[in-house]
């Protein structure tokens, strides 16, 4: 049987074509081709768009890829002005967004105990919740309940249910 080579995105199985793998996946189980190629959404005669975000990274190599300016996105093969400026737009917002981000790792009691200070000298006991991704880093911080001098009272719906809103959301982070 001869081996067709396989030029659009819908001669690849539903499992292989970018934008279907992250509805079933998620984001994270893209690779960055993948990624860049959703991003582009239409590949050109001969070349799907997964071919030409991987000639795209290895011509520019992945790391330079977010400082391109628009003139040089456009000297590549296969990216247009309108492509160029929809690839800058998205790594712009991605700055934006994760600026004031802080990626703090919890990985024991003494690094948790650190970053309740702002709550120590209160004088009521705060039930806190700090929700961790797989990696131990924040993804939220949240107060359950705040108590009196020395006790206070949570019950287990009022811990659980915030979780599991907060987690359930895809890519839910507090914005």
């Amino acid at each position: 049987m001869e081996n067709k080579v396989k030029k659009t995105i819908k001669d690849l199985p539903k499992v292989e074509r970018p934008r279907e793998k992250l509805m079933q996946y998620g984001p994270e189980k893209l690779s960055n081709s993948e990624l860049l190629a959703i991003l582009l959404r239409i590949g050109r005669p001969g070349q799907n768009v997964v071919e030409i975000a991987k000639q795209i990274l290895r011509q520019c190599g992945g790391q330079k890829l977010p400082n391109l300016t628009l003139k040089e996105l456009t000297n590549l093969s296969g990216i247009g002005p309108v492509k160029a400026c929809e690839i800058i737009a998205s790594f712009e917002l991605g700055k934006r967004l994760l600026q004031g981000k802080k990626a703090e790792i919890y990985l024991t009691p003494r690094d948790v105990w650190d970053e309740l200070r702002d709550l120590r000298n209160h004088k009521k006991e705060h039930f806190v919740i700090f929700y961790l991704d797989s990696r131990n880093q924040e993804i939220k911080r949240e107060i359950i309940s705040v108590g009196s001098l020395n006790a206070n009272l949570a019950h287990p719906r009022e811990v659980f249910e915030p979780a599991v809103k907060t987690l359930s959301c895809p890519n839910n982070f507090g914005a």
